[in-house]
């Protein structure tokens, strides 16, 4: 198992890289991107086994059971190991640049944002504040329940405790956050898993293939290692969130998400 230290190394490394940086936005859906690459070192069998277990190490985990790391200064990706990789240290870790291939359960997380996640994962999105208004935030601590607490997060409090006096700013302001409860958010709800995909997703690291929680996450793993990843909007399908091209909502808009991961190769 990584050492705190060894992940934070490991994730100073993978944001030094400019591929890192692109927008949620243009950051191409992994659950639904076709992939050919096969197994390292296996079959149809194992990574149906690999499936099942994850299925299983989904539902039965406990998240008080391991300690959390975090890869990101702001807590908007943490990881912690489920299952060692079978082969300790020996194990190999993947690269910026390499193909890897995961299976994965993706599920609704509770969003739980304090008063910083509102700040950087939802404030940006918002438009034509001051530039006052992030350490305002923060000094009237408006975390994510009083952001969507009406009784609260009124007009009048916009006007006089965050300064925006126009009238229109305020209203859009106020809309913006009562939206976030505007779609149905059922923590636990399963969105996505490879089992769904019919075989693992595979993918080149570091090339933005995948939501940036993946690619913080996936280098930090060893070969047969199972994580747990807690990624914040910002780092996975952000204000959009993700449709079916029906317009079904499969992932709700700022969706903090969980997935249990394991690293096939």
């Amino acid at each position: 198992m990584y050492s705190s230290i060894m992940r934070s190394f490991v994730v100073a490394v993978v944001l030094s890289s400019s591929l890192l940086l692109c927008s949620v936005a243009s950051v191409q859906c992994f659950a639904f991107t076709s992939t050919s690459a096969a197994l390292k070192g296996g079959g149809a069998s194992t990574a149906a086994a690999a499936a099942a277990a994850l299925h299983a190490t989904a539902a039965g985990a406990d998240d008080d059971e391991a300690e959390w790391t975090d890869l990101t200064d702001d807590g908007a990706v943490r990881i912690r190991t489920i299952t060692p990789s079978p082969n300790g240290d020996d194990a190999l870790s993947p690269i910026i640049g390499d193909q890897v291939s995961v299976d994965y359960v993706g599920t609704l997380a509770p969003r739980s944002w304090s008063a910083q996640d509102v700040v950087a994962a939802w404030l940006p999105e918002q438009q034509g504040l001051d530039a006052l208004a992030p350490k305002l935030f923060v000094e009237f601590d408006i975390d994510g329940d009083t952001l969507t607490d009406e009784k609260f997060f009124t007009e009048q409090f916009v006007t006089t405790a965050l300064a925006v006096d126009n009238k229109i700013k305020c209203k859009k302001l106020c809309m913006a956050a009562r939206n976030l409860n505007k779609e149905p958010y059922a923590v636990g709800r399963e969105f996505d898993s490879s089992e769904k995909l019919g075989k693992p997703f595979a993918f080149p690291l570091g090339k933005g293939k995948a939501i940036l929680a993946f690619e913080l996450a996936i280098p930090t793993m060893r070969v047969g290692e199972t994580v747990r990843i807690l990624a914040r909007s910002d780092m996975a399908y952000g204000k959009e969130g993700l449709r079916k091209a029906t317009g079904e909502v499969v992932v709700p808009p700022y969706a903090t998400l969980q997935f249990d991961v394991t690293l096939l190769g």
